[in-house]
């Protein structure tokens, strides 16, 4: 199969012609067509080796705002599952790109480390049933997307209800003015700290959970005082050196993932499709 497909931002003005695939995720939308004459109504075609390249490069996670993540490859897989016989030659070249990705992220972007304060925090936290976040801005926000995995319960405690609060599972949330109270589980426990409150209040907060194994204080303030609790305390200081050192150690791996897209695209460019009744079949 050739590949004629248009890239374009999710929710285009333009119309999704009838009858054309289309993979959409958070970030874009990709329609597949069958030449580059029935796409031009969608927008700019990209076609052949430049396709398989961007294709390759948004399945490899080369494309989205955390350079390396995975879920963009389930996306596709799944986006495949729903192709009808109708687009068998595209099933077949998807399988192709995903067998491809797989490859590309296990040689070169496997172990790439956490790069975001979501992903070095849930390392710090992984393990812990209960995990406490003081906060309700944006940072928590990013938090809580890693920790409320399915894996543990999640109390949010901030001085507002947060919009969202009550569709996500496994979170629930507590006012900070109720930090003062009794034991909420003796279960292991994580605190992490989102928000500039003082000091006092995370104190209080910490004594709700006996089973408090580690805290990670994200604070960047100095003059909020210091923690008074028997669990070892992460600091921002120490999240914000994984988090760069992680980075500038992904910059090889990248570079090499790049590079590895681009001789397989240049591969599929090149093949040699099977051709059941020989090269006649091209002038029929």
């Amino acid at each position: 199969m050739g590949l004629a497909l248009v890239h374009r931002e999710p929710r285009h003005a333009a119309p999704v012609p009838s009858n054309v695939p289309v993979w959409r995720t958070c970030l874009r939308e990709v329609l597949f067509f069958d030449d580059a004459d029935a796409a031009v109504s969608a927008g700019e075609p990209i076609l052949e080796g430049d396709a398989y390249r961007l294709l390759l490069e948004i399945i490899c996670g080369l494309r989205s705002p955390m350079l390396g993540e995975t879920q963009v490859m389930g996306q596709f897989k799944a986006f495949l599952a729903t192709l009808d016989d109708r687009h068998g030659p595209l099933r077949k070249v998807g399988q192709r790109l995903l067998g491809e990705a797989r490859r590309i992220s296990e040689r070169h972007l496997r172990h790439l480390g956490s790069r975001s304060y979501g992903s070095a925090t849930y390392r710090r936290v992984a393990g812990c049933p209960r995990v406490a976040v003081i906060g309700t801005g944006a940072l928590s926000v990013e938090l809580i997307k890693y920790i409320a995995d399915g894996t543990c319960d999640v109390d949010q405690w901030g001085r507002r209800l947060p919009a969202d609060v009550a569709g996500r599972d496994g979170v629930s949330y507590r006012q900070l003015g109720d930090a003062g109270g009794g034991p909420l589980t003796d279960v292991a426990a994580a605190l992490v700290v989102a928000a500039p409150v003082p000091s006092v209040i995370v104190d209080a907060v910490a004594r709700r959970y006996p089973g408090l194994r580690r805290v990670v204080d994200l604070r960047s303030e100095t003059d909020l005082g210091p923690l008074d609790v028997t669990a070892p305390v992460v600091t921002l200081a120490e999240i914000f050196s994984e988090v760069e050192t992680a980075r500038r150690d992904a910059v090889q791996h990248i570079e090499a993932a790049r590079a590895g897209v681009a001789r397989l695209s240049r591969e599929y460019e090149l093949r040699d499709e099977l051709r059941p009744f020989g090269w006649d079949d091209l002038c029929a």
